[in-house]
């Protein structure tokens, strides 16, 4: 038997704005204008055939530098492969899930790990669960400033979905939620999608589970945000995520798989994220 190891969903990575494509014809830094820096106003006309007032729109150049190149590197000797792998044709097919897994899972950490540039909205502190009430003033602050929900998303550590959310009674109670069934798939929360690390929905955004959310100082670091807030790009080459390479080494007799990702990631409009923190550990009354 051949456990298969568990990896957190690539869930942010799905989510925020991918710029890979700019990044294939080479070069180290992306540049990105970010032209939501002032605000336009709206005039009116007082005397007919007067020149118009002119605004001038500003911009903010924000690069992302590609400069991590992780890698993942493996020798399984003839008698391991052989052993283990004859009654299992996938052996290798597993190892190399494996290893492409483990660095899926470094751009999620990167990419996550962000949270700490983003200094407009905070929500919630280390001493406390978060609340249904802390729920709404983080919608509130994305809504306040006019971004679209329904590209935004949340992003919560198991601990404070499972042990904090879940015993909100407004969530799972069908006779205050309204609904049937429970509040993880057809409740409150609307439909999950395990596929891609899909929880539900928490007033109708797209909830994510996952482990790769920060825990700092006993606290956890969950976001709400729009999918502008953060992004990335990813310059492997052969234009997938994660390159696999592996050759048959005679002198050793063994197989050598190596999987490496070349990437950046960046912060790109700081007000469209929210940290909501919450206490990391239980919390007695």
């Amino acid at each position: 038997m051949v456990l298969d190891q568990l990896f957190a969903k690539t869930v942010a990575a799905n989510f925020f704005t991918d710029l890979s494509e700019y990044a294939q014809g080479g070069g180290d830094i992306l540049h990105v204008s970010n032209i939501f820096t002032n605000t336009l106003s709206s005039n009116g006309q007082t005397t007919e055939g007067a020149a118009v007032d002119l605004q001038n729109p500003a911009t903010t150049d924000v690069t992302l530098t590609i400069a991590t190149h992780r890698y993942v590197a493996m020798q399984i000797g003839d008698l391991t492969l052989r052993q283990i792998g004859a009654g299992l044709p996938g052996i290798n097919r597993l190892y190399t899930q494996r290893t492409g897994s483990v660095l899926a899972d470094d751009l999620e950490d990167s990419i996550l790990g962000l949270w700490s540039g983003l200094t407009t909205n905070s929500i919630g502190d280390t001493a406390t669960v978060l609340s249904d009430a802390e729920v709404r003033q983080s919608i509130e602050k994305l809504a306040t400033a006019n971004f679209d929900l329904r590209e935004c998303g949340w992003f919560l550590h198991p601990y404070t979905f499972w042990v904090q959310l879940s015993s909100v009674a407004k969530y799972y109670d069908m006779s205050q939620a309204g609904g049937n069934g429970s509040f993880v798939r057809e409740g409150n929360f609307g439909p999950m999608d395990a596929t891609r690390g899909l929880q539900g929905h928490l007033y109708g955004i797209p909830l994510y589970v996952t482990s790769n959310v920060v825990t700092n100082q006993l606290t956890n670091r969950n976001l709400l945000a729009h999918k502008s807030a953060l992004g990335f790009a990813v310059q492997t080459p052969g234009g997938s995520k994660v390159r696999i390479q592996s050759q048959v080494a005679i002198d050793y007799l063994s197989n050598v798989v190596v999987a490496d990702i070349i990437y950046g990631v960046v912060e790109l409009r700081d007000a469209a994220g929210v940290v909501v923190n919450s206490a990391s550990a239980f919390i007695g009354s």
